[in-house]
């Protein structure tokens, strides 16, 4: 056995010794809510004794959208219950799960970056989750009112194809770019009432697509049995994109995801087509320009968001990948 399944083994143990059962409700108190347009949205912070962070969610027409984030102090295990039928979509963006689900034999081990969809009945399950470990995801379900309306099972036949007997082929997806940055959309958004409404049905059938065009690409394996190393090279992306006033060394990425520095630079270059330095420049400079477009923040402000502590290496990095300097860019940009 090897190391991380010894540690998964280990957690699931000690889980089961704690036997913390509760529900979502029972560890969290309502702070906010809020219904405007037909969207009801309510925020939750969790008990002290339990974690700090919140739980929100959104709903209408069908709906529902959930969004965690939380450092708990305490192992965990919490039970639900879906009263109806729902197409589940979930985002992992850290942490990690223990799922166990009426009907299903074996427990699914959910991790950082991964994602699964899935049409589940009427059914119970619960959740454990290990204390000291942040826990952040988002969370989509949909009922067959928002599924017949958008032709989701019509057109690919979507709860056949993601049905609950399926689900440990299907399980788990990786997170790509794009998802990636959808979530980011979503996480910062502040719009309300009827625009809130319209970008987050937008955004959810957005993100559907990117997963079944992921899953029409042939398989040969499942993704549990697919090699390490490309979940490995997802978390290096994650790592860069995720905090880019951080400027990582090949070395600082290799340790962090415990691999040698020959192997992360041939896996990635493999993986993404371009080198992590080709990669994180690119990240950094698109960014740049999000910020000099959009934003009337100064130059120098922009480049410490990107990771250059220096202003003149900013400016003379965006001059040779966009052939103009930071100011002349948002010049040329503005209406």
């Amino acid at each position: 056995m090897d190391k991380k399944r010894r540690e998964k083994t280990s957690l699931k143990t000690e889980i089961k010794k704690q036997n913390n059962q509760c529900t979502l409700h029972t560890i969290t108190q309502l702070i906010t809510t809020q219904e405007q347009c037909g969207i009801i949205s309510k925020k939750f912070k969790f008990l002290e004794d339990h974690g700090s962070g919140y739980f929100e969610f959104h709903r209408f027409d069908g709906l529902y959208i959930g969004i965690y984030d939380v450092l708990l102090t305490k192992d965990i295990n919490l039970e639900w219950q879906l009263p109806k039928d729902f197409l589940e979509l979930s985002f992992l963006i850290e942490g990690e799960q223990i799922i166990k689900i009426d009907g299903v034999v074996n427990d699914l081990i959910y991790e950082s970056q991964e994602c699964y969809l899935v049409y589940l009945p009427e059914t119970n399950g619960s959740v454990s989750f290990h204390k000291r470990k942040r826990f952040k995801e988002i969370k989509f379900r949909m009922n067959t009112d928002f599924i017949n309306r958008h032709r989701l099972n019509a057109e690919y036949d979507i709860l056949n194809r993601y049905a609950l007997s399926k689900l440990q082929i299907n399980f788990p997806g990786l997170l790509c770019t794009r998802t990636q940055e959808i979530l980011s959309e979503i996480l910062s958004d502040t719009r309300k009432g009827l625009l809130k409404r319209l970008f987050l049905e937008s955004k959810t059938l957005e993100l559907i697509a990117l997963q079944l065009e992921t899953s029409s690409v042939s398989k040969t394996t499942s993704v549990t049995q697919m090699d390490n190393l490309l979940k490995k090279m997802y978390q290096v992306q994650h790592l860069i994109s995720s905090d880019l006033t951080i400027q990582y060394s090949i070395q600082q990425l290799a340790r962090e995801i415990g691999i040698n520095d020959f192997v992360l630079k041939k896996e990635f270059k493999r993986v993404f087509g371009k080198t992590v330095f080709e990669y994180a420049t690119e990240t950094r400079m698109n960014k740049a320009k999000q910020l000099l477009h959009h934003s009337k923040k100064p130059i120098y402000e922009v480049s410490e968001l990107v990771g250059y502590k220096n202003s003149t290496h900013f400016t003379a990095a965006f001059k040779k990948i966009e052939g103009m300097t930071p100011k002349t860019y948002r010049k040329n940009v503005e209406p």
